[in-house]
C-alpha cells in the first residue's frame, strides 16, 4: 500500500486524479488534454488487457465503483470528415465527462493505492488493474469547526505552434499549383488580405482562461456521532474560445452511536456538471482546424451579418456551399456543445458488535449518474453548412448498487498471536439506458437543439440499455506471530453476468508474507543505524470483467432497406459472439523490502513485481461470409515486470522549521507474450508477440532524392503526386525484395509509446508561519506519434501547414531534410513522426503564509497562498504537449497526438479561512 502525501493532497485541483501524477511509484497519471473535465488515464503497474479495461477500481468510503468515462457519453453530433483527420471537425461532443470529478478534492482526507496482489485480490474480478481508496474527511468530536477557501486563478497557453505566414504559403500555393501560377500569389491583397499582413487563426481560438473555486465546510460532533457538511463551487473557462466548466458540489458525512454496540453512518456527495464546448479527447476538433486555415483568409467582414468571413477561396468543396464556407472561429463561438451531469454517491452502513471480537456489517450504496448533451451546429458551420442547420440531443443514465454482508473476527492469543478474519458476500447491479434523437435543415435557427421538429430531416433516433450483475463471496485472514512474522490469505468468488453459463465464476486467492527484522532480539544492536527492516513477499491472482455487456452472444442492429417500393426494417450482426468467453485473470508476483536511517528520518521501499495476464481477449479476424469482421475470444497473455523505488526524507524537524522529501522512480516493462493468431496492424500501431502495447509500426525515413538519384531512390509512388519518382521526393529504408519499391512490408517497428520509467519529487518547507512546496513529475523514454506534426507537414492547396515547409526541398534548396511541394497531398506513417516525448514538468509550486489569532493549533486561522501549475514542461516534443495523446477505448491507441486541446500554464491566489 503506498499512500499520497498530505502536502499532495493540498494542491489545488479541480478533481482528484489531478494530484497524483508523480505522487506513487508504479502510478502512471496522463493528462491526455488540457479541456475543462478531461479525465486522466491511471494505469497501476502497466496496461494487463487489450479489450477489457485497464483503469484502476475506486474504493470511495467504502463503497465500490469503477470509473467508466464512457457512461456520460452520448456520441450526440455525430461524426463528419474534418479537417485532417476522421473526427468531426465541428466537434462532437462523445468525449464524456469524468464521473470521480463529482468528489470535491478539498474533502478528501487520504488516498491510498493498492498495488501488491495480496492487498488487491480481496477485490476478486475488480482488482487487475489495482486499487485507489479514497477517504473523506469526518466531524471532529467535541468542537464545531467551519473552514471556507477562495481561490482564483488565470490562464494562458503554454506554447503555439509555427506556422507559415501569409507570403509564405502564398508561395506554397503558387509551386504546387497545376499549371505553376497562382492567382493569388500577386493579387492576393486586393483579393483577401492587404499586403505584407497575415491572419492568426491559431491565436484567435485561444484566450487567456480564469477560473474560481469556492469551498465551505462545516464539522463537528459529541461523543456519540460525528458530522460534516461540505459544499464547493467551482467556474472555469478554458484557454479555447467558448469552452468552459461549472461544477457544484454538496457532500454529507454523519456517523451515529445509537447504542453500545450498534454504529450507524452514511456519506452522500451530490454533484452536478455544465461543461460548454468541445468534449471530445482526440482527433480534429474545430481549434485545430482553424490553426489550418490559409493565413490569406480574413477571419472576420465587417459587412456580413454576424462580423464573420465566410469566404475562403482555398475551401474544399466538401465545405462549401456556392461561395460561401464554415469559419472555425465562428463555429467555436455560435456552435452549442454542452454536456450536464447530475450525479449522486452514497453509501449507508450499519456496524454490531457481537462480541468485542466479532463485528457484523452491512453496506449499501448507489452510484447514479444523469447525462444529458445537447448539440447545435449552425447553417453557417462545418458540421451544419451542408444540411443547412444541424441539432442533436442524447441522453444517458447509468446506475450502480452494492450490497455488502461481512463479519470481522479480531483478537490476540498469548500476548503473541494476533488473528484477523474477515468473511462477506456481496452483490453489484448495474444498469444503463440511453437515447439519442437528431435533425438538420432549420428555417429559423433560433432554438436550436430546443426545437427538433423544426428540421425538415429527422434522424432515426435511438436507444438502447444494458444490465449486469456480479455476486461475489469473499474471506480473508491476516496473522501475526510476535509482531515479527505476518501471513495474509484471502479468496474470492464473482460471478459476473458479462460471461455466458459456465464460464461466469472467477476464483482469486492469493498469499502474502512478511518478516519485521528489526524486531528480531539479534537485530537489536543494528537497529542504532538500521532502525527498520522489514521483507515482503506475495503471489496471487485477479480478474478482469470490464469488457462491456452481452458480447458472449450474437448481436443484432436495425437496419432500413428498400423493399417493394417501401422503407422497411430489418436486422444485421454487429459482433459474432462467443458462448466460450470467460475472465481474464492476472497472476501476480510481488518482493519487496523496507528500511530506515538516521532514526527513521530517511526511508525507503523497493519493490520488485511480475505480471501475467492469461486468457487475453483478443479480435480474431472471421470469415467474410459471416458479413463481421472479428470476434472475441480468450487467446493471449501479456505481461508486466517492473521495479518501484521511493524515498521519504524528514530532512529537517525543528520546532519552528520543518523540511520534507519524497521521490518515487518505478520502470515497467509491457510485453504480449501470446496472441494465438499472427499479429496484426491497427492504424499506427502493431500488435504481436514480444511487442509491448502501443508499439508504432511505419516506415523509416531515409533522406531527400537528389537529382541523378530518381532511378535508384526508394519511394513509395504514392507519394509522388504524379507516381514518378522527382528530385525532391521523400525517400525510405527499404527491409529487402525490390530495392526501388516501397510498399507495406518495408514497414518496421519504430518505437512503443511505453516510457522507460516515470518518477516524482516533491518537497515541503515550513518555516515558522510560512509554507513552501513544489512538486515535479516527469517520464522518461515514452514515443509519440505526432499525427498532427504529420499532418500540418504535409504541403496543400487548401490549408495552412508547419513553417516547418518554408525550408522545403527546392532546385535552389537542395540542402535540406523537408521534401519537395507535391499538388496531391499523401501522408505516410514513417520515423519523421514518432517523436521522444520524454518529460519533465513542474507540476506545482505553492507558497502560502499563516496567521493564526492564538498559540493553540485549534484557533482560527487565516491562510494566504500563491501558486503556478504546469509552470514550465522540459521536452524535445514538438507538439502542444508530450502528454497529449488520444484518450482511447483501448490501450491499443495509447501514444496518438492528432492535436488535442493544449495544457494551459495557471496562476492561483487564495485564502483560506478556519475557526
Amino acid at each position: 500500500i503506498a499512500s499520497v502525501s498530505t502536502a499532495a493532497l493540498q494542491q489545488q485541483a479541480v478533481s482528484f486524479d489531478k494530484l497524483l501524477g508523480g505522487a506513487v511509484a508504479g502510478l502512471n497519471v496522463t493528462q491526455s488534454s488540457g479541456a475543462p473535465g478531461a479525465t486522466s488515464t491511471i494505469r497501476i503497474r502497466g496496461s494487463n488487457s487489450i479489450a477489457g479495461g485497464n483503469e484502476p477500481l475506486y474504493v470511495v468510503d467504502g463503497y465500490i465503483l469503477y470509473s467508466d468515462n464512457t457512461s456520460t457519453r452520448t456520441g450526440v453530433g455525430g461524426t463528419t470528415s474534418g479537417v485532417g483527420g476522421s473526427d468531426a471537425s465541428s466537434g462532437t461532443v462523445d468525449g464524456g465527462l469524468n464521473p470521480l470529478a463529482s468528489i470535491n478534492p478539498a474533502d478528501i482526507e487520504s488516498i491510498d493505492v493498492l498495488k501488491d496482489v495480496s492487498a488487491t485480490a480481496i477485490y476478486g474480478s475488480r482488482g487487475a488493474n489495482g486499487v485507489i481508496i479514497i477517504t473523506t474527511k469526518k466531524g471532529n468530536r467535541g468542537r464545531n469547526v467551519v473552514n471556507y477557501q477562495f481561490t482564483f486563478g488565470s490562464q494562458r497557453i503554454g506554447k503555439q505552434l509555427d506556422l507559415l505566414n501569409a507570403d509564405q504559403w502564398a508561395g506554397l500555393f503558387t509551386e504546387i499549383s497545376a499549371d505553376g501560377k497562382s492567382p493569388y500569389q500577386h493579387d492576393y491583397a486586393a483579393r483577401l488580405l492587404p499586403q505584407g499582413q497575415s491572419e492568426d487563426w491559431q491565436s484567435a481560438v485561444f484566450r487567456s482562461g480564469h477560473s474560481q473555486n469556492h469551498s465551505l465546510s462545516v464539522n463537528g460532533g459529541g461523543s456519540d456521532y460525528r458530522y460534516l457538511l461540505s459544499f464547493s463551487y467551482n467556474d472555469e473557462t478554458g484557454i479555447v474560445c467558448n469552452t468552459g466548466l461549472k461544477r457544484y458540489i454538496g457532500r454529507i458525512n454523519l456517523d451515529k452511536d445509537l447504542y453500545k454496540n450498534l454504529n450507524v453512518g452514511a456519506n452522500v456527495t451530490i454533484g452536478r456538471t455544465a461543461l460548454q464546448g468541445l468534449t471530445n479527447q482526440g482527433g480534429s476538433n474545430t481549434y485545430n482546424y482553424a490553426v489550418r486555415v490559409s493565413p490569406l483568409v480574413p477571419i472576420y467582414n465587417e459587412k456580413s451579418d454576424d462580423g464573420y468571413n465566410y469566404a475562403n477561396p482555398f475551401e474544399t468543396t466538401d465545405y462549401r456551399v456556392g461561395d460561401r464556407t464554415p469559419n472555425p472561429v465562428s463555429d467555436l463561438m455560435k456552435s452549442t456543445v454542452e454536456t450536464n451531469n447530475l450525479s449522486i454517491l452514497g453509501n449507508a452502513y450499519a456496524q454490531y458488535t457481537i462480541i468485542p471480537q466479532l463485528i457484523a456489517k452491512i453496506n449499501t450504496g448507489i452510484n447514479l449518474n444523469h447525462a444529458t448533451q445537447n448539440f447545435y451546429a449552425p447553417s453557417t458551420s462545418a458540421r451544419g453548412l451542408l444540411v443547412n442547420g444541424y441539432a442533436g440531443i442524447g441522453n444517458k443514465d447509468y446506475s450502480t448498487s452494492l450490497l455488502e454482508f461481512t463479519l470481522n473476527y479480531k483478537d490476540v492469543f498469548a500476548g503473541i498471536h494476533s488473528i484477523e478474519a474477515l468473511a462477506g458476500y456481496t452483490t453489484e447491479h448495474s444498469e444503463i439506458e440511453y437515447s439519442t434523437a437528431g435533425a438538420s435543415g432549420f428555417k429559423n435557427e433560433a432554438l436550436g437543439y430546443h426545437s427538433l421538429q423544426s428540421g425538415e430531416n429527422r434522424d432515426t433516433p435511438t436507444s438502447g440499455g444494458a444490465v449486469s450483475n456480479l455476486n461475489s463471496f469473499l474471506g480473508r485472514v491476516n496473522y501475526s506471530l510476535l509482531e515479527r512474522y505476518h501471513l495474509s490469505a484471502s479468496f474470492r468468488a464473482d460471478g459476473s453476468s458479462r460471461f455466458s453459463e459456465g464460464h461466469r465464476w472467477g476464483y482469486f486467492p492469493s498469499v502474502g508474507v512478511s518478516w519485521n527484522i528489526d524486531r528480531e532480539p539479534f537485530f537489536n544492536e543494528a537497529k542504532a543505524y538500521l532502525p527498520q527492516l522489514k521483507l515482503r513477499a506475495s503471489a496471487g491472482q485477479v480478474g478482469n470483467q470490464e469488457i462491456g455487456d452481452y458480447l458472449y452472444s450474437r448481436l443484432y442492429t436495425p437496419r432500413n432497406y428498400s423493399f417493394g417500393n417501401q422503407i422497411v426494417v430489418g436486422y444485421t450482426a454487429t459482433n459474432y459472439g462467443n458462448s466460450e468467453l470467460r475472465w481474464e485473470s492476472t497472476a501476480q508476483y510481488n518482493a519487496g523490502i523496507d528500511f530506515s536511517f538516521l532514526r527513521n528520518r530517511l526511508t525507503f521501499t523497493l519493490d520488485a513485481y511480475y505480471k501475467q495476464t492469461s486468457d487475453l481477449l483478443v479480435d480474431l479476424p472471421v470469415e467474410r461470409t459471416s458479413g463481421l469482421r472479428t470476434k472475441m475470444a480468450n487467446i493471449g497473455n501479456i505481461s508486466n515486470k517492473g521495479i518501484e523505488f521511493s524515498v521519504n526524507a524528514s530532512i529537517i524537524d525543528k520546532n519552528s522549521l520543518q523540511w520534507t522529501a519524497l521521490a518515487n522512480i518505478s520502470t515497467n516493462t509491457n510485453r504480449i507474450e501470446k496472441l494465438g493468431t499472427s499479429g496484426f496492424v491497427s492504424g499506427s500501431t502493431i500488435v504481436d508477440v514480444g511487442l509491448p502495447l502501443g508499439t508504432f509500426y511505419g516506415y523509416v525515413f531515409d533522406g531527400i532524392v537528389q537529382p541523378g538519384e530518381e532511378a535508384s531512390a526508394s519511394v513509395p509512388t504514392w507519394l509522388t503526386g504524379d507516381k514518378t519518382v522527382h528530385a525532391g521526393d521523400a525517400k525510405f529504408a527499404e527491409r529487402g525484395g525490390d530495392p526501388h519499391s516501397i510498399d507495406n512490408n518495408d514497414r518496421v517497428v519504430l518505437g512503443d509509446a511505453q516510457p522507460d520509467f516515470t518518477y516524482g519529487f516533491s518537497t515541503q518547507l515550513n518555516y515558522r508561519k510560512v509554507d513552501f512546496s513544489v512538486s515535479f513529475q516527469g517520464s522518461y523514454g515514452n514515443k509519440l506519434y505526432n499525427a498532427f506534426r504529420n499532418t500540418l507537414e504535409t504541403p496543400s492547396q487548401s490549408y495552412n501547414g508547419s513553417a516547418v515547409l518554408a525550408n522545403r526541398w527546392t532546385p535552389a534548396n537542395t540542402r535540406t531534410d523537408v521534401p519537395r511541394a507535391i499538388p496531391v497531398p499523401y501522408t505516410t506513417i514513417d520515423s519523421r513522426y514518432i517523436e521522444d516525448a520524454s518529460y519533465l514538468r513542474l507540476r506545482d509550486i505553492t507558497l502560502g503564509y499563516t496567521l493564526r489569532l492564538a498559540t493553540s493549533k485549534t484557533a482560527p486561522s487565516v491562510r494566504l497562498f500563491v501558486s503556478a501549475q504546469n509552470l514550465f514542461v522540459l521536452t524535445k516534443y514538438t507538439g502542444y504537449d508530450p502528454e497529449g495523446s488520444r484518450n482511447g477505448f483501448s490501450d491499443l491507441e495509447i501514444g496518438i497526438d492528432n492535436g488535442v486541446y493544449p495544457r494551459a500554464k495557471t496562476f492561483l491566489t487564495g485564502l483560506s479561512v478556519s475557526f
